[in-house]
This record gives structure tokens, sequence and C-alpha cells, in this order.
């Protein structure tokens, strides 16, 4: 079943048997099921990460069906969080989806996070974000965030107990806006990143590249990392 399923991926260099064993013992809480979190769900459970907890407190919208590709309009009105999991389970029913439909304050993001390997910030809201990062963070779990907007997206690591943190780049909450407009496209190529980055996280393939964001402009084609240094007044991880 393993060689058949994962045959493609085992013979990766960093991967292989015992990556894939890594892969399969692994717990992922992966906040969001929207635009980001559709192909960091998908290709962690094509990859055959042990356990997925989906947070997502949201509702499927006719406006997310642009870049949301796990929903079909017939889901519409439905919570994202459970119909994510149940059409995942199609894809990989070896995986062990845990959905929890609920908005992430920082008490459920410590409970969710027990035994978590990695978080991953897939959120459109900087409330849930700040939970999730600031939990992580005292928890001692690795985050991988990403954001998206129009053509542009953001991909970075925040590794405790090294900084920066994700409040040492965000300390706080922008001022209230519109919702950013997002090409589907744009999400998938962020998300696809996203993925790759846990995975290759998960089976100990080559250092996480703390320290910096990935900045992408894809109307541009560009892709930028830069420095992200500690902030000795953050309100989270400032010594």
């Amino acid at each position: 079943m393993i060689e058949g399923r994962y045959a493609r991926q085992l013979g990766i260099p960093g991967i292989g048997e015992a990556g894939q064993e890594r892969l399969a013992r692994s717990r992922v809480v992966v906040l969001g099921a929207g635009g980001l979190g559709f192909p960091v769900l998908s290709y962690l459970g094509a990859a055959g990460v042990g356990t997925v907890v989906i947070v997502d407190h949201d509702v499927v919208d006719l406006s997310n069906l642009n870049r949301q590709c796990l929903f079909t309009e017939a889901d519409l009105g439905q919570p994202k969080a459970a119909i994510a999991a149940e059409r995942l389970s199609g894809l990989n029913s070896t995986v062990r989806w845990e959905p929890i439909s609920a908005t992430l304050g920082e008490d459920l993001a410590g409970g969710v996070l027990v035994g978590a390997d990695l978080a991953i910030d897939c959120a459109d809201n900087w409330d849930a974000r700040s939970a999730l990062a600031t939990a992580a963070w005292r928890n001692g779990v690795p985050l991988l965030h990403g954001a998206v907007a129009g053509y542009e997206g953001t991909v970075a690591w925040f590794q405790p107990p090294a900084g920066p943190c994700f409040r040492c780049i965000y300390p706080e909450p922008a001022p209230p806006a519109a919702p950013p407009p997002v090409l589907g496209g744009v999400a998938g190529v962020v998300g696809s990143l996203m993925a790759v980055e846990a995975i290759r996280a998960l089976c100990r393939v080559r250092p996480r590249r703390g320290g910096a964001l990935l900045m992408l402009d894809l109307e541009r084609g560009a892709f930028d990392w830069v420095s992200a240094p500690p902030r000795p007044d953050c309100p989270l991880c400032g010594r």
C-alpha cells in the first residue's frame, strides 16, 4: 500500500521510507480551509501525513469558489472544516482528519496544539493568526505562515525559541478594511509552496528557512527572500 500510493515520492532525496514513516507519525494543525488551506490540506493528505486537524469557523460562501476548490455549489452554507474533512477522506482515508468548526482563540489553540509537530497558518484574519502564533510559540511548536492578496503572497517560518516570531512581523492588527482581492491561482501557488515547506520540515529535509520572509509577486514573476530580524520590543518573544 505504501509503495503503491507513495511510490513517486519515496525516491525523493530526504524522504524515502524513513521520511514517509515520519509523515505517517506526524500531527499537523491547519488553521483555515480556504484559498491557502485548499492546497495545503490536499497535498498534506496526498503525501500521507498521519493526522491533520482542520480549524475553520466559517461556512462556504459563493464568493469562496474562485479559489477554494475543496467546495462546490452544493456545499453553500455548510461548515468548511467538516466538508473539507469529508472530501479529503476520499482523497486519503489513511489520514486521520479532525475537523473543528470553531473560532480559534488562545485557549482552543493551546488545546489543539498538544502533541502537534507543526502548526500552519492559512487564516484570513489577524485575531485567529495571532491566537495560533501565540499558542504555538508558548508551546514550542513551529509555525508556518502564509498570506495572499491580489498577485502577491508571503510565506514565513516562525520557530521557537529562536526569533523572529509572528508578532515581530505583525505586532498589531491592521486597521479594519474590506477583504483583499484574491486570484485563485495565486492562492494555489502560495499554498502549494507552504505544503512543500511543511513536508520538507516533517521529513527533516534540510533546515527550515527561519528569519526571512519569502515574498512573491506573480504579476512580475518575482520571488524574493527578505530578512526578518527579531524585534527587541516584541510583545510575544521580546527579551
